[in-house]
């Protein structure tokens, strides 16, 4: 018997990816989980389908990405931009307080970095000139449920209201990034650009 309700659901999934940045789901746990399984069940994209590129547009912060990436949003403790195929996410974070990446990607390996395994950093990461500016990013291995990770922040210039950071998070290939992280790396270091950057607080404001 032909498992037609499978073929359906692969085709919600193939729908999914590749959206246009304003046309964000929801994010969830089921649909994270979904989305995965569908991601594993497919394979990794190839060399063409990661060099289609769609636009990112949220909270000033402009650049391309791989086509075959899925959009998500959540909104639970701040709005968080997720970017995901497979084993690898790109995150934008738009804290409403004065949270920077540093002390978010400190605070992640302190709770899920895997007890009894080392862990490799703070250490320095890629230098980049993105939005005007030069910035280096902030680079962490460890393992998370027995899976070797990478995860790389970097601070964007902050908008009126605060802070906002890019999270690159992957699970390596002999050590090195997968080639959808180093396919929506380059697409990122080569279109990005931001806008609403914080008014600076001039002497006689003090």
């Amino acid at each position: 018997m032909r498992c037609w309700w499978m073929a359906l659901l692969l085709g919600l999934a193939a729908c999914s990816s590749g959206q246009d940045s304003n046309v964000a789901d929801d994010a969830s746990l089921t649909r994270t989980f979904f989305g995965a399984m569908f991601d594993e069940m497919r394979g990794p994209p190839g060399a063409a389908a990661l060099a289609e590129r769609v636009r990112f547009s949220q909270s000033g912060v402009h650049f391309d990405y791989p086509k075959p990436l899925r959009l998500s949003v959540d909104r639970d403790h701040y709005t968080t931009w997720a970017l995901e195929r497979g084993d690898f996410e790109l995150e934008l974070h738009v804290p409403d307080s004065e949270i920077h990446a540093e002390d978010y990607l400190d605070g992640l390996v302190d709770i899920i970095a895997d007890k009894g395994h080392p862990v490799e950093g703070p250490l320095q990461g890629r230098s980049v000139h993105w939005c005007g500016q030069d910035i280096t990013g902030r680079l962490y291995r460890f393992d998370f449920l027995g899976d070797p990770r990478i995860y790389e922040a970097f601070e964007l210039p902050p908008t009126r209201v605060g802070p906002r950071f890019l999270v690159f998070d992957d699970i390596p290939r002999n050590g090195d990034w997968t080639d959808t992280g180093k396919a929506t790396f380059a697409a990122v270091d080569a279109s990005i650009n931001c806008d609403g950057g914080k008014i600076p607080v001039r002497e006689s404001d003090g």
